[in-house]
């Protein structure tokens, strides 16, 4: 179960990055229309939220420690702030016609929000992965210091 968290956290990743694409792509369709930015609302309201409850849930399942299944709930709720985002900027007046100040500096928030749930999800895919690999401590282990080259080790004392 361990390596289907990880699996299901690799594939959030690859979901968040593809929304990155998607938006990319809706910004630079030319002529603008109400289509352009489908695949992304498609993909940030219907597929990232089951794959953020799929890593949650196998997080849970693979008994990961509490921490990391908190962790693991993160980008959920970095998801769910988006959408609040867009709420507030439509709050303070903008629309899809014509925003203003108030609406704009929000909607720079959604960029950023964006930026952070990439970012945690990276350190997710990297936790998932050492938890699969059976490395549950976040300090690295080093194995025992050897003795230097010249000395002998030490033998057990004869009984």
């Amino acid at each position: 179960m361990r390596r289907v968290f990880q699996i299901v956290s690799v594939l959030l990743l690859v979901g968040v990055v593809i929304q990155f694409y998607f938006a990319a792509f809706g910004a630079f369709t030319e002529p603008a229309n109400d289509s352009q930015f489908i695949l992304h609302q498609t993909n940030g309201r219907i597929v990232l939220p089951v794959l953020c409850l799929l890593v949650i849930g196998a997080a849970a399942l693979a008994r990961a420690p509490g921490r990391l299944i908190g962790f693991s709930a993160i980008p959920l709720g970095l998801l769910a702030l988006q959408t609040v985002l867009i709420v507030v900027a439509a709050l303070a007046g903008s629309t899809d016609e014509q925003t203003n100040l108030a609406g704009q500096i929000i909607l720079g928030l959604h960029g950023i929000n964006g930026l952070a749930i990439l970012g945690v999800t990276i350190l997710l895919v990297r936790k998932a992965s050492r938890f699969a690999a059976g490395m549950t401590g976040l300090a690295v282990t080093t194995p025992a210091a050897e003795p230097p080259a010249d000395q002998e080790p030490a033998r057990p004392a004869a009984t």
